[in-house]
């Protein structure tokens, strides 16, 4: 009976924090920006929702989504590679700009340098000793991560709905600038 009576407190404290949703929940989960290269050669940037490590042996790799029609998307299906952007609670005001609006319609890279974010390029020690290329894009300032992400030789972008998606090794890492 004295199990039955614990199994019962802890069954009702457990579901009375349990809350009816009327929509999806909000989810706590990490929040990126993707930089690629426009034809010009400037950067584009734009919010990446759906990104995820997909291996560690014998490369980092990780699997992105791309949403079509975006500038984003013909970018990296063009150049394929980008730099994945991890996004931290400073970037919150960065949203609407980077995520919400094309960058055919809005000068991103004005908006975010308006906000207190203006584009930097990666750091000099890191183009001249070889880790980071001196022609990728413009990173975003206070990220908590940098990946240079370039899609697996041979491989396509696969289509889901509205999304492909680019499986990708890791060429370059670095941490919050």
């Amino acid at each position: 009976a004295r199990k039955l009576a614990m199994w019962w407190l802890v069954t009702t404290a457990a579901l009375a924090v349990l809350v009816p949703l009327d929509g999806p929940p909000v989810l706590n989960s990490p929040v990126y920006s993707l930089a690629t290269l426009n034809d010009d050669g400037s950067t584009n940037m734009q919010i990446l929702t759906y990104a995820t490590p997909i291996g560690i042996a014998p490369r980092r790799t990780w699997a992105l989504s791309l949403y079509r029609p975006t500038r984003t998307h013909a970018n990296f299906a063009s150049r394929r590679s980008g730099v994945l952007q991890l996004l931290t609670e400073e970037h919150v005001g960065l949203m609407h700009v980077l995520g919400g609006q094309s960058g055919a319609d809005v000068d991103k890279a004005a908006a975010c340098a308006q906000a207190g974010f203006g584009w930097v390029d990666a750091p000099e020690q890191c183009v001249t000793d070889g880790t980071w290329p001196a022609d990728g894009p413009q990173l975003l300032p206070g990220c908590a991560a940098y990946l240079r992400l370039v899609q697996e030789d041979g491989d396509r972008l696969r289509a889901f709905g509205e999304h492909e998606m680019a499986v990708c090794r890791v060429e370059g890492m670095l941490e919050g600038l």
